[in-house]
C-alpha cells in the first residue's frame, strides 16, 4: 500500500518540492535536529497539502493506521510516504472485520494465513506474517507461524495474538485464536 500511495501523481510532485526544501534547510542546524525539524515541517505540510490522503488512510484502516513518512534528508528523491500503525512490529496487512462472528473471524485469519510466504519453511525457521485486524478503532495483532512438523511431513501452523499494552498470547490454536480474537475485538460477543 505504501508504494502505491507514494507513486500516485500528487503525492509524487509534492514530495519532490516538500524534500528538496527540507534538505535545503538541512544546512542551518545541525545533525539530528536539523533532520528532526525538516520532518516536522514536511509532516505539518503533508496535512495542508494532502488532507484528503490522510482522512482515507484514517477511515480504510478503522482508525488505526496514518501516513507517516520516511524521509531521507541526504537523498531526498527517495523519501516516500508509508502507512503507520503505530506498532513495536511490522504490520505486513490490514483486515477490518465487519461483523463480530466466528465465520467472520475465521475469514480474517484466512486472510492473513493467505499472505505466507510460498513453500515449505525452513527447518527451525517458520513461515511468518503479521497482520493486524481492527473492528471501531481497536486493533489486534494477528502473527501466524507455519512450521516444519517435528516427524518432517508436513506443515503446521499456529496462532499469536499481540494486544496492545498486553502480552503475547502465543501458540494458540486457530479455534483458540477465534474465540480470544472474537473476544477481544468484539464487546458484544458472547461469552463462552
Amino acid at each position: 500500500m505504501s508504494e502505491t500511495i507514494t507513486q500516485t501523481e500528487a503525492v509524487q510532485s509534492w514530495l519532490r518540492e516538500a524534500s528538496t526544501t527540507a534538505a535545503e534547510d538541512l544546512g542551518q542546524m545541525q545533525g539530528m535536529q536539523g533532520e528532526m525539524r525538516g520532518y516536522t515541517r514536511m509532516m505539518d505540510a503533508l496535512e495542508e497539502a494532502l488532507p484528503e490522503l490522510i482522512a482515507a488512510v484514517n477511515e480504510l484502516t478503522d482508525r488505526c493506521g496514518n501516513v507517516d513518512l520516511n524521509w531521507r534528508p541526504h537523498r531526498p528523491t527517495l523519501s516516500r510516504l508509508c502507512v503507520s500503525f503505530d506498532r513495536e512490529y511490522t504490520v505486513t496487512l490490514f483486515v477490518r472485520l465487519d461483523a463480530c462472528t466466528d465465520e467472520a473471524v475465521q475469514a480474517a485469519l484466512d486472510t492473513i494465513a493467505d499472505a505466507l510466504p510460498p513453500g515449505d519453511p525452513f527447518p527451525n525457521r517458520p513461515n511468518t506474517v503479521t497482520g493486524l485486524v481492527a473492528r471501531d478503532g481497536q486493533g489486534i495483532g494477528v502473527r501466524l507461524n507455519e512450521r516444519l512438523r517435528e516427524n518432517g511431513s508436513g506443515t503446521t501452523r499456529s496462532v499469536t495474538l499481540l494486544p496492545g499494552h498486553r502480552q503475547p498470547q502465543e501458540d494458540l490454536s486457530r479455534t483458540e485464536a477465534v474465540r480470544q480474537l472474537r473476544r477481544a475485538l468484539c464487546a458484544d460477543a458472547v461469552a463462552e
